[in-house]
């Protein structure tokens, strides 16, 4: 057997281990943190990294780490079966992880709050930090912007970090920053699919990574219409210039010629090989069903090595946000309806 054919193998055996709608529905009626806890020791994608934790005194932030890291060994364990190459793709989840550090960060310092930086501290994970192109333990101690761009020097944040700078904190365009920190992994990822892909693999990888991004600037742009009335010219700089199924002109007509609703007809006729029956809840909802769909597919019908663990990556990271809104949602004591309603699977 290939190395393809066994990585491929081995994650299909990986993802049909997966939690399932019932499991989802027994973790919906717990009532505690430490109660899901124990729960999930007993499934047995989770009873390796659980395994001996004392479920009862465990909190929200910890358990959360935890999965985190699971989602890590996981994707480590397939790369045992790979090509030198496929660890490479690990910072493809890595970046986002930094992103979100960088941005916590910036939060923390701006409104002075103790109660962000510590979820920092807690949300470090110092098990993937060979992959980090930076210290991200030192984040703990930035306490000012001056410091964040020192840390992040040599790196490619430290442009978008430098142009966002204001005099004032409270004026920093936080959502323009987000949006060239979106802009940026996108052409990362890109560049390292290029770089360590080829053949039919790179391309139905570009396509994973592009729909991404495509389906992001849908919700953004359903969002802003619907919620903010947001003109034409807002929300085309919101927009990744990037593009899978739709063209560039079908995205201009839906930002400056359809409803809200308009929207959702339109990414329903593109993606229906991917949206069929699936039900509108809420377009991130909608959009996250659809990247399951789409990479389901590719886990379950092809065998590239590379295509399989970009593939997974995005379904195991899918999973983990899963428990975590079911934590999150039973930690503040959000209905299980409600809750359920976050769920994609």
């Amino acid at each position: 057997m290939s190395s393809d054919e066994a990585m491929a193998v081995k994650a299909r055996a990986m993802f049909g281990k997966r939690l399932t709608e019932s499991d989802y529905q027994n973790l919906l009626q717990k009532k505690t943190v430490p109660e899901i806890a124990s729960a999930l020791k007993g499934y047995p994608l989770f009873a390796e990294t659980l395994e001996g934790i004392n479920e009862k005194s465990i909190h929200r932030g910890q358990l959360e780490a935890l999965l985190r890291m699971d989602a890590y060994y996981r994707l480590q364990r397939l790369t045992v079966y790979g090509g030198p190459n496929d660890g490479k793709f690990f910072y493809i989840v890595v970046m986002n992880t930094e992103t979100r550090l960088i941005l916590s960060c910036i939060r923390a310092f701006m409104r002075k709050d103790d109660e962000i930086r510590n979820a920092i501290i807690g949300r470090i994970p110092v098990y993937a930090e060979q992959y980090f192109s930076f210290d991200v333990k030192k984040l703990i101690d930035v306490n000012n912007y001056d410091e964040l761009e020192e840390l992040l020097k040599g790196t490619r944040f430290y442009s978008i970090v430098k142009k966002y700078r204001a005099e004032k904190l409270e004026d920093i365009d936080f959502i323009g920053m987000e949006h060239a920190f979106r802009i940026s992994n996108f052409k990362n990822t890109q560049e390292l699919i290029d770089e360590y892909s080829d053949g039919d693999a790179r391309d139905q990888m570009r396509k994973i990574t592009r729909a991404k991004a495509e389906l992001d600037n849908i919700a953004v742009i359903y969002r802003l219409k619907r919620y903010f009335n947001a003109s034409s010219g807002k929300i085309q700089s919101l927009i990744m210039p990037e593009y899978c199924l739709f063209t560039a002109k079908e995205m201009r007509d839906m930002i400056c010629d359809c409803t809200a609703d308009e929207v959702v007809e339109c990414l329903q006729k593109k993606y229906h090989r991917y949206a069929k029956g699936v039900e509108f809840i809420d377009i991130e909802h909608y959009t996250g069903t659809i990247r399951y769909n789409l990479n389901h597919h590719f886990i379950e019908y092809y065998t590239e090595a590379s295509l399989v663990l970009l593939s997974y990556m995005v379904l195991a990271e899918i999973e983990i946000q899963n428990v975590i809104n079911i934590i999150e949602g039973v930690r503040y004591g959000v209905s299980p309806d409600r809750i359920k309603t976050l769920l994609v699977y």
